[in-house]
């Protein structure tokens, strides 16, 4: 398996997220099929490699539509970000907390949420400093 070198790697995820965010925008299930088998084929290479990245493993799990398999990626993400001292981890942790509501793992969720939201106020992020309170509303109700 070859190496990507990390420059080309980050411009062939970005292009497969944005093949799978363009084509489920437009409800194109075809393409968007092929564009989450192809960023779940570049992922698997990167396991293979040894070479994990956490940007990608993150982009997967927003676009799994299982929720057990969506959370145990975000999981993944988050570990996997320990090893770059830049890597934001506050999007894993509060998307990961959307897919444990569903789950019903409330109390998760409430723990990813401080977290996330915590690190999102550092980081002055407010779109997902809004939406993790929108996640503590819908579990307040």
């Amino acid at each position: 398996m070859r190496e990507v070198p990390k420059k080309e790697l980050r411009g062939e995820v970005f292009d497969r997220v944005t093949d799978a965010l363009v084509s489920d925008a437009a409800g194109d299930t075809e393409r968007f099929a092929k564009a989450f088998a192809a960023l779940r084929a570049l992922y698997a290479r990167q396991q293979a490699l040894g070479k994990p990245v956490p940007a990608l493993t993150e982009a997967l799990a927003d676009y799994t539509d299982d929720a057990a398999e969506a959370a145990a990626l975000y999981r993944v993400a988050i570990t996997q970000s320990a090893a770059y001292l830049d890597e934001p981890t506050h999007t894993k942790r509060i998307c990961l907390a959307s897919r444990l509501i569903d789950l019903g793992d409330f109390t998760g969720a409430r723990s990813e949420l401080a977290l996330g939201r915590a690190e999102a106020e550092r980081v002055n992020d407010t779109e997902y400093v809004k939406y993790a309170d929108n996640l503590l509303l819908q579990l307040a109700t």
